[in-house]
């Protein structure tokens, strides 16, 4: 009785030694894959000029792309790109402005360029303080109720649709980057 007794307290001691580890180093992984999301990562694209690039419309519309440039610093020598794309809000197109690093990687500004959402809510993503944390993001960025993988921004309480539009505006504008650089 006592042997087997035993060997039950051994194995569930066991079983609970094996859990708590696994839980241990999952919770490691995941903030190590977290870590450089939630951090800014400071970029500066100097923007004097633009060179539009070689791309044709279809791509650019298969992303929601309505312009694409590469950002030319004073020399003129390309030091980022500047893409602006589109996406469906509650009540209007919200058009997005975004700069990005020459690796396409990181975000340098974002800004948006038009919208027509609905006064004192929706209408606030176009304001300084909605767009200035996206600045320094690696991408893609995510508002932070999201569980996806991404850096995380906050939304805009009462207009969370509008929100959600600007966020996949840079993700989509990021995509097209990343296709664009890869081809």
């Amino acid at each position: 009785m006592r042997t087997r007794s035993f060997e039950r307290w051994l194995a569930a001691l066991l079983m609970l030694l094996f859990s708590v580890g696994l839980v241990a180093v999952t919770c490691f992984l995941y903030t190590t894959l977290r870590r450089p999301y939630l951090t800014s990562h400071p970029t500066s694209v100097a923007v004097t000029g633009a060179a539009p690039l070689a791309v044709s419309e279809e791509r650019m519309a298969a992303h929601g792309v309505l312009s694409a440039a590469h950002a030319l610093d004073d020399s003129g020598a390309p030091n980022g790109f500047v893409v602006v794309a589109a996406r469906q809000g509650y009540k209007s197109v919200i058009r997005v402005q975004c700069t990005f690093s020459a690796d396409g990687n990181t975000l340098a500004a974002m800004r948006v360029v038009s919208q027509n959402e609905t006064e004192y809510l929706g209408e606030r993503v176009a304001s300084d303080s909605f767009a200035a944390p996206f600045a320094g993001r690696l991408l893609p960025v995510k508002l932070w109720t999201d569980a996806a993988m991404g850096s995380p921004v906050d939304g805009l309480t009462g207009s969370t649709i509008s929100a959600q539009a600007v966020v996949d505006a840079v993700n989509n504008a990021h995509r097209f980057i990343q296709d664009y650089l890869a081809a």
